[in-house]
């Protein structure tokens, strides 16, 4: 009994490692080709890890790695460090603005939420941490993607652009007029592109080299994010980003702000 709970388990492994080393969604054929499994086990096993929330199944019937695994990268990526300089920004961002405002890594090629504060208005967009989305949808992701080496950035806009909401960006050309604004203006915008109803502001966060690491971005309520909101938010949002690359870039400087802190 032992041995072959070690080869059911191997068997899990071989099939999540099929998950994590593909750039885009795979098929249950190629889960099969690439792990030698027959295909009724390689379904059991990936049905027993979606529900797990260890795999993911698209409308379009392929599968990608799930938000558990992604949180646990994340979890390993964001150190206390990380937490001790992003946090004191998203609470003050949150109280100038009402707002839930998030911070999410780039892990892989999506856009995982790994800190938040969260809005005390009774009405609010609440995120679970380990959420992720794909980059090319709302504003969070789409300023990463803006910021993204060009040959990266061209694969990613190569894929299947699946559509969330009636509002979610799938036309390439339009995409790309999107990552250029993002570029000029430091910031992007969107409105119920991903989720209903809801309105994001974002802007990017740099680590060292000035490498894209993610971004901080203000999310609420579309009905509450007039132009006049948008237009107070943007000096606020760019500020704190401003800030937050300025000790991510510069590791012990940022460390000699956290003991002068203290």
């Amino acid at each position: 009994m032992p041995g072959t709970q070690i080869k059911v388990f191997d068997k899990i492994v071989q099939v999540i490692e099929v998950l994590a080393t593909s750039s885009h969604g795979v098929t249950l054929k190629e889960v099969q080709d690439a792990s030698g499994l027959n295909k009724g086990t390689a379904f059991r096993i990936l049905r027993s890890l979606e529900s797990h929330n260890l795999a993911a199944k698209s409308p379009d019937g392929t599968y990608s790695v799930g938000n558990r695994i992604l949180w646990w990268a994340s979890s390993h990526r964001h150190s206390p460090d990380l937490s001790r300089l992003v946090r004191p920004r998203l609470e003050k961002l949150r109280d100038l603005t009402s707002e839930t405002v998030v911070f999410n890594l780039l892990i892989g090629d999506r856009s995982v939420v790994v800190e938040q504060a969260t809005s005390f208005h009774a009405t609010s967009t609440r995120f679970h941490l380990g959420d992720s989305a794909p980059l090319y949808a709302g504003a969070t992701g789409r300023v990463i993607l803006a910021h993204l080496d060009p040959e990266r950035r061209i694969r990613l806009l190569g894929q299947r652009l699946e559509r969330f909401t009636e509002r979610t960006i799938t036309d390439r050309k339009r995409l790309e007029r999107e990552l250029s604004r993002c570029m000029a203006q430091g910031f992007a915008f969107s409105e119920g592109e991903r989720l209903y109803n809801t309105s994001s502001m974002a802007a990017p966060v740099f680590g060292p080299q000035r490498r894209i690491l993610g971004a901080l971005a203000v999310s609420g309520p579309s009905e509450r994010f007039t132009p006049e909101k948008r237009k107070s938010i943007i000096p606020l949002l760019l500020r704190e980003t401003r800030l937050l690359t300025g000790q991510l870039e510069s590791p012990a400087l940022a460390e000699r702000r956290a003991v002068g802190a203290r």
